[in-house]
């Protein structure tokens, strides 16, 4: 009775060991959390993976050419998504970009060069003037650009933008969700070759629910 009682105890603690740690090492509560209350997507058919992040972020910038590369190979169920966050003053003006790029469909044009402006060139673009110019070199009017970025269009998505990034509860970027529900960065997940793994195994669990 009791070599049964204990073999059901090893069991157990088993199972629950499996639950709690994946075939790569990753365990929930350490290398990703897991959204009690999960965030509607997109689209619902697919598997979403969401990266939050801010042009100005050197770390964001610095992942951005490996995220590119991953977000490749992702396969048709997949769908890959970008948010800009707003933390401070500063970060409001680049999401006001990206939204005004998303909306005039320049955003996959403007997307690496924005980083490289702020990044390689020590450009702030912060003043109207200045983004005007730079969606200028673009070939983007300035007349809708400058309406834009005060539009009511950009206005509702950062008012989204800023609803969803509080429902994720994330403290700072990048910071990667997928499917609304698991949370993770690079640094909690152990670096970027293993953020990749993390993300292919959250798609996976994802597909199971």
């Amino acid at each position: 009775m009791l070599k049964r009682f204990l073999s059901t105890i090893v069991i157990g603690l088993g199972l629950m060991l499996n639950q709690a740690c994946s075939a790569d090492g990753f365990q929930e509560g350490v290398h990703y959390q897991t959204l009690a209350k999960p965030v509607v997507t997109s689209d619902p058919a697919k598997v979403e993976v969401l990266e939050l992040f801010w042009y100005g972020c050197p770390h964001c910038d610095s992942l951005d050419p490996a995220l590119k590369a991953w977000v490749q190979k992702l396969p048709s169920d997949v769908n890959f998504v970008r948010m800009p966050v707003v933390f401070g003053r500063s970060w409001e003006m680049h999401a006001r970009m990206f939204w005004v790029a998303k909306n005039l469909g320049m955003l996959e044009t403007i997307h690496e060069p924005l980083f490289n402006a702020i990044h390689r060139e020590g450009q702030r673009l912060q003043r109207v003037d200045d983004v005007v110019a730079f969606f200028e070199r673009y070939g983007a009017d300035p007349s809708v650009v400058k309406r834009e970025l005060d539009g009511f269009a950009t206005e509702s998505a950062l008012r989204l933008a800023d609803a969803r990034v509080r429902a994720y509860g994330i403290q700072g970027v990048p910071a990667l969700v997928v499917n609304g529900q698991f949370v993770t960065g690079v640094s909690q997940a152990g670096g970027e070759d293993q953020l990749f793994k993390l993300l292919d195994e959250l798609i996976a669990k994802s597909r199971q629910k």
